[in-house]
């Protein structure tokens, strides 16, 4: 994990470097507007972080919960500087490959998390350094590929779904007065309770500690918005 954050930096502190050079050369004479709306994305890659489960399995149904793509979009309201106020949206993706013998026990998996943010922001010349605490609602689903399979007969999907808490450490650079980009981190720790299966004509939910749904939720990438 410790590995993975020492990448996200890298490629930000590169990020930064190249998109210093595209700053504006009258950057004095036009400082980024740093109150008022912003709009904001994040697009990269999804990685799981063992929870309650874990991210990988060698029992009867064996195999790891693979990182995909993900995204997040926040949309809040700078009163100062050197606060953001808002609501924010994630979306991501994991590529589970868990086999029950010879077959291929899921055929996708995701997670959709809604939160409340409050960002606190350090700006240093064009240079937005940020760190939000967001708390929230998520819900992560296991598509079953086979509801045929032993111990998944009849299940269409595997979901867990409640609090979730988001922290997320982001750097960003103003290359206009209003458009920034950079990179961002986005950490969602799930406190669901309970795992739920789902079949065409009902749903049950139990309390259980190892399940693949029942796991953490990494997002990392480019960050990009405009202040309005």
């Amino acid at each position: 994990m410790l590995t993975r954050v020492a990448s996200v930096l890298t490629i930000a502190a590169g990020l930064l470097a190249s998109t210093a050079m595209l700053a504006p050369g009258d950057a004095a004479a036009a400082p980024p507007k740093r109150t008022g709306g912003q709009f904001e994305g994040l697009f990269g890659a999804s990685l799981c972080i063992p929870g309650k489960g874990d991210c990988k399995s060698a029992d009867t149904v064996s195999g790891k919960t693979g990182p995909s793509f993900g995204m997040g979009f926040t949309l809040g309201f700078r009163p100062i500087k050197y606060l953001l106020i808002g609501g924010a949206y994630n979306l991501g993706f994991f590529n589970p490959d868990y086999r029950d013998g010879a077959a291929d026990v899921y055929k996708s998996a995701y997670q959709n998390s809604l939160f409340g943010v409050v960002r606190a922001i350090i700006p240093v010349w064009r240079i937005d350094i940020g760190l939000e605490l967001a708390p929230g609602w998520s819900r992560q689903t296991f598509k079953v590929r086979d509801n045929g399979l032993v111990g998944l007969a009849g299940v269409e999907k595997v979901y867990s779904q409640g609090f979730a808490l988001k922290t997320a450490p982001v750097v960003d650079i103003y290359i206009t007065r209003r458009f920034f980009v950079g990179a961002k981190v986005d950490f969602i720790f799930n406190f669901h309770k309970q795992v739920c299966s789902s079949t065409a004509s009902s749903s049950g939910c139990q309390v259980q500690k190892n399940n693949q749904a029942s796991v953490h939720q990494m997002l990392i990438g480019a960050h990009l918005g405009v202040t309005f």
